[in-house]
């Protein structure tokens, strides 16, 4: 890009605007050193910084990059050997150190507390980068070891200290001794002032020149006037040789210590270097982003790189940026057929302004800056973009209006490709209206050939059928609004404009009779081409009318269907909660009825055990098995149903609304878990405690037995219980069920071998028995839901009641349990409640 270009369009007043945002003085100036790019990567690049940048501050999670002195000036001098540094320059090097460290600890930090394999490309881009910054916290704890950080000042070390205390105490008693001439009552009618004076860094008293023989000392100043003299006394002078001796020890013993600290810093000068590039390259990404924010822009995506749509152009509500508040928003789409585009209409009708903000966003994109145009817009990258705009007349070249023009199409003829963008103001202007036509189809000939993006502005009817005639060209016009005969700015696609001089000029104060006489000049099928214009005009506006109509009418009927669905759907959920609490009633009645069950068979099994006692037991059983069996088929049937509803629903209305179920506003976060929901095959059916499943790799089956901790469920396979994630987890779907009933199963001590007993009797076994039959009675007191039972062991020499123990210790997340009491076993017995 050349600099004329940049300079027509005001490429670098927007520079030194985004510039202001910088936070040092040398990121300013660095960025004011940028120019647009022309390599794909590095802009992407810089736009992924920059976007990922923005999302952070959207976040309130704004990077911590803070300002610094400048160092730049400074930095090379380490390269030259017995070089020091000076104490104001250690102490801005310092804090650079402060302000690279915050940076990295944001860096660091933001690693920690977001999932960083989670993140977008981008965003571990961006932050890889930020932690490449070298670590300068060594060099920072060196430089603030001897500088004090707030003031700047060299600190009180133990080496300069006794100096300082010396320098105190001779202070001290040249004050002392001044004093006593200030205060000696037979001088104070020669002294001029009360206070003593610093002349040459030694203290002096004022003397009224008539009483200069009464101080004996050396004479230092007289004014002007004469009427003073500036005397050290002479026993002051000694104290003051003493003075000056001990602060320039001072300064000697301080150069030696920054040369000192300097020195180890020196082998850090790459470090050094290296961090201020990336600082400097950060302070212009940070810039961009709070410029951009600012003023409402986003960054735009790059047009897809295919063939056939290598340069077409999308903007949406773009603006020109130094127009502020003024500045109209245009749409312009180019399409990829589409490689001319012919611009016509009134004069101040905005198509210059146009042609600006279009050239000006594309520099500003291949910056790697945000753009004022709504998210959405795309860019491609131009390798040249070449202007001719405004007038070329120049005096001092002798060229007119007319040979300036030329002269520079000439220079944009020669460096235009299929990758640029050309932009003509006014082409075939300065002079006769049928050559200026003739010249400007000419170039419009030869810019085709070469195939570049251009955009053309012109008031000659003639470009008006070029653009009609030619497959790869387009027209276009800046809207005209005949009722106020004012522009309205907006660009409208695919119709050619009238230039309305006669009505701007009648609104411009020219005699009336002068425009009428104008108008009659026109030929009659010049009228009729103006009047064709104003019927396309119309009926465009006719239609585009009408599309909004549609439009609006089509989001009006979406937004009451997805009210009334939502409705529904929080209808049935509420339906299916009330429908879980009646199944948490019936199941609470089930535990209940489990502790009675249990009572009677402890007491059945003191008595006679008959069998209609037993069948008495099983049909209870089993009756309240049915029950709940048949309540959770229910609710499993209005649970899937509400899931295939809400996920139905949330598809309908993901692109519109994004409210959630509850009637919150979905955030971007939930709206993406909702996508990756929606994505999943496997059908969301509930996991419960006793359904029948299958997990991991080889979807190997078993059971539930409950959830263990957040995430994880612990499964039965066979004998054996594994925890295993929840995401690895499906359900088993049984032919003719909606999925398998939860197997609540209650069981006593009567002589079935897949039953837990109420009570284990380990004596007499050995302890790799005792283990197994334990593991046993655990396993299926768990499965069966047996709340308590005993373990006999008896007390002996304690191996069973240790073995027990220390196997119960090991479970203590499943079970407490106690020894019996004394009437009941005592210590040779321990009674366990299962969780």
């Amino acid at each position: 890009m050349n600099q004329r270009t940049l300079d027509i369009l005001e490429y670098p007043r927007v520079r030194e605007e985004i510039a202001g945002f910088c936070m040092s003085a040398e990121g300013k100036t660095a960025f004011l050193q940028n120019n647009p790019l022309t390599d794909d990567a590095e802009i992407a690049l810089l736009k992924e910084y920059g976007a990922c940048w923005t999302d952070y501050k959207l976040r309130e999670l704004s990077p911590a990059l803070t300002g610094w002195p400048p160092v730049a000036a400074f930095l090379p001098r380490f390269r030259v050997e017995g070089m020091s540094l000076t104490l104001d320059e250690l102490h801005a090097l310092g804090l650079f150190c402060e302000s690279v460290r915050k940076l990295r600890t944001w860096s660091e930090q933001r690693v920690k507390e977001e999932n960083y394999k989670a993140l977008s490309p981008s965003g571990t881009k961006l932050l890889d980068r930020l932690l490449a910054i070298p670590d300068l916290g060594e060099e920072e704890a060196e430089i603030f070891r001897v500088v004090d950080r707030a003031t700047g000042e060299i600190r009180d070390l133990p080496e300069i200290r006794a100096i300082r205390q010396e320098i105190r105490r001779i202070r001290q008693d040249i004050e002392r001794l001044i004093g006593s001439y200030l205060s000696d009552e037979g001088l104070k009618t020669g002294l001029q002032a009360k206070l003593p004076t610093i002349k040459d860094g030694r203290q002096v008293i004022a003397v009224k020149a008539a009483s200069r023989n009464r101080v004996r000392g050396i004479v230092h100043e007289v004014s002007q006037s004469g009427q003073t003299v500036y005397i050290e006394p002479e026993d002051v002078v000694s104290r003051n040789n003493d003075l000056v001796a001990e602060e320039n020890h001072l300064a000697r013993e301080i150069a030696r210590i920054l040369r000192a600290v300097t020195d180890k810093l020196c082998p850090s000068y790459d470090k050094f270097a290296d961090a201020l590039t990336n600082m400097l390259f950060f302070d212009g990404i940070a810039a961009a982003s709070s410029w951009g924010r600012a003023h409402s822009c986003s960054y735009a995506a790059k047009t897809p790189t295919d063939s056939q749509e290598e340069s077409a152009i999308l903007l949406k509500q773009a603006r020109h940026p130094l127009l502020r508040r003024a500045a109209v928003p245009i749409d312009l789409i180019l399409t990829p057929g589409g490689r001319q585009l012919i611009i016509t209409g009134p004069n101040t009708g905005g198509k210059t302004v146009s042609l600006k903000t279009v050239a000006l966003l594309a520099l500003m994109n291949q910056s790697g800056w945000p753009i004022p145009a709504a998210p959405g817009s795309s860019l491609p990258v131009f390798d040249f973009i070449g202007c001719d705009i405004g007038d070329e007349q120049s005096l001092d070249q002798s060229l007119s209006t007319f040979s300036g023009h030329m002269k520079n199409i000439s220079e944009i003829l020669a460096s235009a490709s299929e990758k640029s963008l050309i932009l003509l103001d006014e082409l075939g202007s300065g002079t006769d209206p049928q050559e200026g036509s003739a010249i400007a189809m000419a170039v419009l000939d030869a810019l085709m050939e070469k195939n570049p993006l251009v955009l053309v502005t012109t008031h000659h009817g003639v470009l008006k059928n070029y653009g009609y005639t030619h497959e790869t060209c387009l027209n276009a016009s800046v809207e005209f609004d005949h009722d106020t005969l004012s522009p309205t700015y907006r660009i409208v696609m695919g119709i050619p404009g009238e230039s309305h001089a006669l009505e701007v000029a009648a609104k411009n104060g020219l005699d009336q009779a002068i425009v009428d006489r104008a108008r009659s000049y026109l030929d009659e099928e010049r009228a009729d081409v103006s009047a064709l214009i104003q019927g396309l005009t119309s009926k465009h506006e006719a239609l585009d009318s009408l599309e909004q109509k549609k439009k609006l009418e089509e989001r009006t009927i979406l937004e009451k269907r997805r009210k009334v669905d939502l409705k529904e759907l929080q209808l049935r959920q509420k339906e299916i909660e009330l429908r879980e609490q009646g199944f948490k009633k019936l199941t609470n009645l089930l535990e209940e009825g489990r502790k009675e069950l249990e009572n009677l068979v402890r007491k059945v099994r003191e008595g006679e055990l008959t069998r209609e006692k037993t069948l008495e037991v099983k049909a209870w059983m089993s009756t309240l098995d049915e029950q709940i069996a048949g309540e959770y088929k229910n609710i499993q049937d209005e649970r899937k149903k509400l899931f295939e509803n809400k996920a139905s629903f949330e598809e309908r209305v993901d692109t519109s609304s994004g409210e959630s179920l509850s009637g919150d506003r979905a955030t971007p976060d939930k709206q993406r878990n909702i996508a990756a929901g929606r994505r999943k095959k496997e059908k969301i059916v509930p996991l419960v405690p006793g359904m029948d499943v299958k997990f991991g790799e080889n979807m190997q089956r078993g059971v539930l037995i409950r959830e263990d901790k957040k995430g994880k469920w612990l499964v039965s396979v066979g004998l054996m219980k594994m925890t295993v994630n929840q995401e690895s987890i499906f359900p088993v779907e049984h032919a003719g069920t909606a999925a398998s009933k939860p197997n609540i199963v209650f069981s006593a001590d009567m002589g079935d071998r897949a039953t837990p007993a109420f009570e284990l009797r380990l004596l007499g076994m050995r302890a790799d028995e005792a283990e197994k039959a334990l593991e046993r009675q655990f396993d299926l007191a768990i499965m069966k839901g047996l709340r308590e039972f005993s373990i006999i062991h008896g007390k002996g020499q304690g191996i069973l009641q240790q073995l027990v123990h220390d196997f119960l210790s090991a479970h203590a997340d499943q079970c407490d349990f106690v020894f019996a009491r004394p009437e009941n076993g005592g210590s040779g017995k321990t009674i366990v409640t299962v969780k």
